[in-house]
């Protein structure tokens, strides 16, 4: 059979069909697999490509198709206003969450009444309404800012899918391989190898067509002909999907002893605030103080590296070079007031926008791909007008994050037909 794309998902579906006997054949439009999770390298400094931590779950999941790898367990720092929260919370963050305590119970107590989802549209409505203290009402949309979502656009029950356990995708305990997010792509790689399988390289797909008995699909590289397809190629839910706010990367190197907290994979700076700068970027404005998160990447006896990731306003491609060197300016500024000394240490730094890192890498760099209206699911995976089966973040379970997208994998391969054949090509 036939999976399109070597991404987490392409690369989960396939190695799990080809423990259930399949003969499978990859078809990867790029010349590297894994899609997001993976490195690159810019004036001689390693760097994450994109992804790079997980909910607990992705141990569990990559467990169910061989694939035994070690990861950190660490904590993320967010400096929200005047406050800082250590999540898993710390004696001294859970000092700060009882000082909110009202406001938590007020918060707890509205989403726990029947019909609550009726009554509220959205985060900021929910929010406005239960919250007093501005500061604490900016720490809880926090799940808006990673999603990359104006709360005032954000559906309720997706904002409130982080607290979720069904599915339990672990995202209250993040974990990160201890080589890298790439050690992921390359232990699934390797997996799918010993198991048979096989994986095309450079190779744009054209379409698919029905034949006798199967599919066709068309390919730079010739028809391969197969009983089944599963497709890593968006599923999305109109011919005009809207994204949520797209991702930039400020890649920074720092001489080998700057400082960065302990046993900490992300510090974040989410300004006073947040939902109205959220909203400024959502609406094509760069607002004066905007959120962001920076975390480690490579540590070598020469250098350190760290990715910085924040968001572009809508309908923007490039900034001009004052706003960059503004943006630069803030960002710096504030890592080293969230990380004294950071700044200093500092030898290399590089702004890419999300134009420049489609045009380097043909990958989009969004957190959610399709804003579903109120009331609606992510499409099925299986697509009953084509038959074939779709894998990734636009179909099947909820969530938009890694782990979604290698659960989707997981599915496809439990639905896709006993009888799925053999790909052999024209």
């Amino acid at each position: 059979m036939i999976v399109i794309g070597a991404g987490l998902a392409g690369l989960v579906s396939a190695i799990s069909l080809l423990q259930r006997g399949r003969s499978v054949t990859v078809l990867e439009r790029r010349s590297v697999p894994g899609g997001l999770c993976g490195s690159t390298h810019i004036n001689g400094y390693k760097f994450t490509l994109a992804c790079n931590d997980f909910g607990s779950s992705m141990r569990r999941y990559l467990s169910e198709i061989g694939v035994s790898l070690t990861f950190d367990e660490h904590a993320s720092v967010w400096h929200v206003g005047d406050e800082k929260y250590v999540l898993p919370p710390t004696p001294e963050t859970q000092e700060t969450l009882a000082r909110h305590k009202a406001d938590s119970d007020r918060l707890a107590e509205a989403v726990s009444r029947p019909g609550f989802d009726e009554k509220f549209e959205s985060a900021a409505q929910l929010l406005e309404a239960t919250v007093r203290d501005p500061g604490y009402a900016d720490f809880r949309t926090l799940p808006s800012y990673v999603s990359g979502l104006d709360p005032a656009k954000h559906r309720l029950d997706w904002f409130l899918q982080g607290t979720s356990k069904n599915p339990d995708y672990g995202y209250d305990n993040l974990i990160t391989p201890v080589e890298g997010p790439e050690q992921i792509t390359e232990a699934l790689v390797e997996r799918l190898s010993r198991l048979g399988g096989s994986i095309h390289y450079d190779t744009d797909v054209h379409g698919i067509h029905d034949t006798d008995g199967g599919k066709a699909v068309t390919t730079s590289r010739g028809e391969f002909h197969t009983r089944t397809v599963v497709s890593g190629k968006e599923r999305f839910s109109s011919n005009e999907p809207r994204s949520g706010l797209q991702l930039a990367t400020l890649h920074i190197a720092t001489r080998p002893e700057a400082p960065f907290p302990s046993g900490v994979h992300t510090v974040g700076s989410l300004p006073a605030g947040l939902g109205r700068s959220m909203a400024a970027l959502d609406a094509g404005r760069f607002p004066g103080r905007f959120g962001f998160h920076i975390f480690p990447c490579a540590a070598t006896e020469a250098y350190r590296s760290f990715n910085v990731y924040f968001y572009y306003p809508r309908g923007v491609e490039e900034l001009d070079e004052p706003t960059s060197t503004a943006v630069r300016n803030y960002i710096t500024g504030e890592l080293d007031r969230m990380i004294p000394g950071f700044a200093s240490a500092i030898v290399f730094q590089r702004l890419v926008s999300p134009t420049q890192f489609m045009n380097e890498h043909g990958l989009r760099r969004v957190s959610i791909q399709d804003i579903l209206p109120a009331g609606t699911g992510k499409p099925a995976i299986r697509d009953a007008a084509t038959g074939v089966y779709h894998v990734g973040n636009t179909v099947g379970p909820p969530a938009y994050h890694a782990s979604a997208a290698v659960l989707s994998g997981l599915q496809a391969a439990e639905l896709v037909a006993p009888e799925a054949g053999r790909a052999r090509t024209a």
